[in-house]
């Protein structure tokens, strides 16, 4: 199982509870949940402090997890880019944007 979308739409504990049976035999992703808290720290085989990332590295091979790098090529970060002056600039001159997230 490969997920590259975004860590809340799994139930990560269940994944790795069907990998530990043998139910399913492996998982990929390239996000977790508070994925800040992990990605680029050398934990020195020590506990992350979240049993959940702490199992997914002690399963691997079965189980691996790559840093999440799809926002970071060049078209991705002209289009961040683009997209937020747009947005800023829309706010500022018609008070709204058609990105706008309503809460």
């Amino acid at each position: 199982m490969v997920n590259t979308a975004r860590a809340e739409i799994t139930n990560q504990d269940a994944i790795l509870a069907a990998v530990e049976a043998g139910k399913l035999r492996g998982f990929a992703t390239d996000v977790i949940a508070d994925e800040r808290h992990y990605f680029g720290k050398d934990f020195h085989g020590e506990s992350t402090g979240n049993a959940t990332v702490d199992k997914m590295m002690a399963l691997y091979p079965q189980v691996i997890v790559t840093p999440h790098m799809g926002s970071y090529t060049e078209g991705a970060l002209m289009d961040m880019i683009a997209i937020s002056f747009e947005n800023f600039n829309d706010v500022l001159t018609t008070g709204t944007s058609r990105n706008l997230v309503e809460v």
